[in-house]
């Protein structure tokens, strides 16, 4: 069976059960005893397992196996969970996810066997914990495994009790011509994945006929509602039951397939008598319906559709990340909005068709010209949301990530997270997690001191790292606190001082802000030592050369021995942003509306100069004037202006002018990239199509200030 067609489902999901797993063990350490948590856990590990088996993922299936066998224990109070427990627990986890790293890179899970995290898992099942699954699974055999042991396989069939939809379906099939077939399958006693076992059967019987009667269901077959065996009936043109047998055994794991051709006459006297009719009517409400038999397994079959691959190619390397889970509600406001677009197109089409010569068709054309734009902004703002997903998508790993760093670091701490349901484009959602990551690292080892030096301050032994996400305007803002030591800017100012950066008198005049700069550069780092947490130069350089990548900045404010907060800003979109068309000699540029403030006409006469750099005094802010022209490498114009056009823009707290010749209005543009080819100006971000074919260059006002 080709399952290629599931992989990027399988990635997913997979993905999604990890990071349940993670919360639910999270949960479960401080709370051992909660048999919901205990619940949850075992059914996330058991779907593991079967989306694992059903892929053909065996390293990953066997080692989730294992790890299911242990939650069925302390399910069954025969293990108490303790900290050791719990971190071979997430051990188990960070292989899952390395397979699932491989298997978005290959398509493969690789070699792995993470023989030691299984050794481990099996050590716990030995040690502490009560007698193992399979000692336990000896007091009470079930009817299957002892007929498997004895050789004394059942024709189940022949015993079953027929309802009259039962009936109808299997006489209709014999009056139609057909010859009637009654199975029934064994499986293998160590099968792990029963139900896919079942509808590989099912595909195979019918590609020689069409099965008419399940025994149990379809639904209780998909959700493992039997034993080791199931019967059905099923119809065919042709007599012989050689090949359905055949068929049927060449699937893995199928013990035995007892396979008979019936007569309708004889199978209803043996299907009669008063059993069948004390348990009709609870058959009755148990009635299954013929369906497609080859369907995937449960974790698959209820979200996949599609022709599989063509036998012999080779199976396409996926994309990870491509899928968008979206409201259903969003979808039809989408549908909608697309209704109304195909209906202003057919007007427009409608209106220049029939031209009347009278001047009525101009105001008519001009209309829906303004009905259309006022659809598509509407349509945009649609796709925009469709496009929207929660930050808790990336989130929800830190908490797992504190509690590692505090068992590595010796600290304790505790994360606190709010707003996790902050809404953001998924291209930027997919990118800020390393920053994040880079943040909260840099809190635990650099914020947060020992609990004897906490203890000595007067602070809670346990130290605390929050992030907040919220909106503001068309930035989301992430909050990375702590309360920790704070950043000790005189220890700064001297490391920046031994590197050369500035000279000791230069260092006297600097801000707080201008030294917590230097920690932004590349390769400068407070650490006293290299550990695998930090010290190694790279960190809040790459934090902040990441978010000014996604058009955003982060700053810091900090109080000795109070603690640190790092504020991340980040636009809210990278598609589609309102932007203010500006010229500069005749070249046209775009400036994001988000970073402008205000546009200014000022005086070339109130121009003064600080430290031979001009600047304009606006209200009582002193503002430095960038000159586009001379930046961009612009002729200047012939004749110098008596007044200027100044576009005010800020990155945070900083604000700046922007010189330019005019301005060309307010206008919604799509961005695109320039390609790698011209990735060298960091100044350009990219540039966009105007509506007369014209191209307009976008400005990133984060590195021109």
């Amino acid at each position: 069976m080709d399952v290629s067609q599931y992989l990027e489902i399988f990635i997913d999901e997979t993905a999604e059960h990890i990071q349940s797993l993670s919360d639910n063990i999270m949960a479960l350490e401080n709370e051992p005893e909660d048999h919901d948590v205990i619940n949850e856990i075992f059914r996330a590990a058991h779907s593991l397992k079967g989306m694992a088996g059903t892929m053909g993922f065996k390293r990953m299936q066997h080692l989730t196996h294992d790890m299911e066998n242990v939650f069925q224990e302390v399910r069954n109070d025969k293990i108490k969970v303790n900290g050791d427990i719990i971190d071979v627990l997430f051990q188990c986890l960070d292989a899952i996810e390395g397979y699932l790293n491989i298997i978005k890179e290959t398509s493969d899970e690789g070699t792995n066997d993470n023989e030691g995290i299984i050794t481990a898992l099996n050590g716990i099942l030995k040690g502490d914990a009560a007698p193992a699954p399979k000692e336990a699974a000896k007091e009470e055999p079930d009817a299957g495994q002892e007929a498997a042991k004895e050789g004394g396989y059942e024709k189940k069939f022949l015993t079953l009790t027929l309802s009259e939809d039962d009936r109808e379906h299997l006489k209709n099939a014999e009056d139609s011509g057909k010859v009637l077939f009654g199975f029934t399958v064994y499986v293998h006693k160590d099968c792990l994945l029963k139900a896919a076992r079942a509808f590989l059967v099912f595909k195979a019987v019918e590609e020689f006929g069409e099965i008419l009667v399940y025994h149990p269901s379809v639904q209780d077959i998909e959700d493992e509602k039997f034993e080791l065996e199931f019967s059905f009936f099923a119809s065919s043109d042709e007599e012989g039951a050689d090949k359905f047998i055949s068929a049927a055994k060449a699937v893995s794991e199928i013990d035995e397939v007892l396979c008979e051709q019936l007569k309708y006459e004889t199978l209803i006297e043996n299907h009669s008598g008063k059993e069948a009719e004390e348990e009709k009517q609870a058959l009755e409400q148990n009635v299954p319906a013929p369906v497609p038999a080859a369907a995937p397994a449960k974790e698959d079959q209820a979200k996949t559709s599609g022709t599989s691959a063509a036998k012999g190619k080779p199976i396409n390397k996926p994309v990870a990340n491509r899928t968008v889970r979206v409201d259903i509600e969003k979808l039809d406001a989408l549908m909608n909005q697309v209704s109304e677009l195909i209906i202003a197109k057919n007007s427009l089409v409608s209106i220049s068709s029939s031209d009347s010569g009278d001047g009525t068709q101009s105001q008519s054309f001009r209309d829906q010209i303004e009905y259309l734009e006022r659809i598509t902004t509407s349509l945009h703002e649609s796709v925009m949301k469709a496009r929207m997903v929660p930050i808790e998508s990336v989130v929800a790993k830190f908490p797992r990530m504190i509690r590692d760093l505090s068992r590595k670091l010796d600290k304790k701490m505790e994360l606190f997270m709010s707003g996790e349901d902050t809404e953001l484009d998924r291209t930027v959602v997919d990118q800020i997690g390393d920053p994040l990551q880079h943040l909260l690292r840099n809190s635990a080892d650099h914020g947060l001191e020992s609990a004897e030096l906490r203890k000595e301050r007067g602070k809670p032994e346990v130290g605390s790292i929050t992030l907040k996400a919220y909106q503001e305007g068309n930035n989301v803002v992430i909050e990375v606190g702590d309360d920790g030591n704070g950043i000790d800017t005189e220890t700064v100012k001297q490391k920046a001082i031994e590197r050369g950066l500035v000279t000791p008198e230069q260092a006297e005049s600097l801000s707080q802000k201008e030294i917590i700069d230097f920690l932004f550069m590349p390769s400068f780092s407070m650490a006293k030592k290299i550990t695998d947490v930090s010290g190694r130069g790279v960190g809040l350089d790459v934090v902040k050369s990441n978010i000014e990548t996604l058009g955003g900045d982060v700053e810091v404010k900090s109080k000795l021995g109070e603690g640190s907060t790092f504020t991340v800003r980040l636009p809210l979109t990278l598609a589609i942003i309102q932007a203010l068309l500006v010229e500069v000699h005749h070249e046209l540029f775009a400036i994001a509306l988000g970073s402008i403030i205000t546009i200014e006409d000022v005086s070339v006469s109130d121009i003064k100069y600080v430290q031979a750099e001009e600047v304009i005094n606006l209200r009582g802010n002193v503002i430095p004037l960038i000159r586009l022209n001379q930046i961009l490498d612009i002729e200047e114009p012939e004749v110098a202006p008596e007044s200027l056009t100044v576009v005010i823009v800020n990155k945070g707290e900083k604000q700046a002018g922007l010189v330019v010749d005019n301005l060309l209005g307010q206008q919604e543009i799509v961005i695109k990239s320039l390609g790698k080819f011209i990735s060298n100006s960091k100044i350009i971000s990219g540039a966009t199509i105007l509506g007369d074919g014209e191209i307009a260059l976008i400005l990133d006002v984060n590195t021109l200030m």
